[in-house]
């Protein structure tokens, strides 16, 4: 696959989780981060400031969760790709929300690869849906 460049944006309230993502983007030489936040709030507050190509987006966070914060930059940005994160494989939460408009979900557990290779697939307007051991689908 070609890697393209790619600006990012990563929202996650567990800050040791996030921290550890940002360390992993600084080895993929074509994301440039542009923000992190901890909240959806957050979130919305820097997206006006600064728009990502794509938002690597926690499905569960305390004050506006993953959902309601992707239905969110859907409406006012859809140019924006939105890659949700989650510790769970909620299947059709996952098939809901790719119909919504939101371009890809992996778990937590993926591997650092599996992450840059998604980026890749919805920045270039794929859709990219994590492949389960327990739960296998894919788009």
């Amino acid at each position: 696959m070609n890697r393209m460049p790619i600006t990012l944006a990563v929202a996650d309230d567990h800050t040791l989780f996030r921290k550890g993502l940002l360390e992993i983007m600084k080895s993929f030489e074509e994301v440039t981060l542009l923000y992190d936040a901890g909240t959806g709030f957050e979130l919305l507050e820097k997206i006006e400031y600064a728009m990502p190509d794509v938002v690597l987006l926690d499905l569960e966070m305390p004050d506006i969760d993953g959902i309601a914060t992707a239905r969110y930059i859907i409406s006012k940005y859809p140019q924006v790709k939105i890659l949700l994160l989650s510790m769970y494989g909620e299947e059709q939460l996952v098939e809901n929300l790719l119909e919504e408009g939101v371009h890809g979900y992996l778990t937590k557990a993926s591997e650092p690869d599996e992450l840059r290779n998604a980026l890749q697939v919805v920045y270039q307007g794929g859709k990219y849906v994590q492949k389960q051991q327990n739960h296998p689908f894919a788009i």
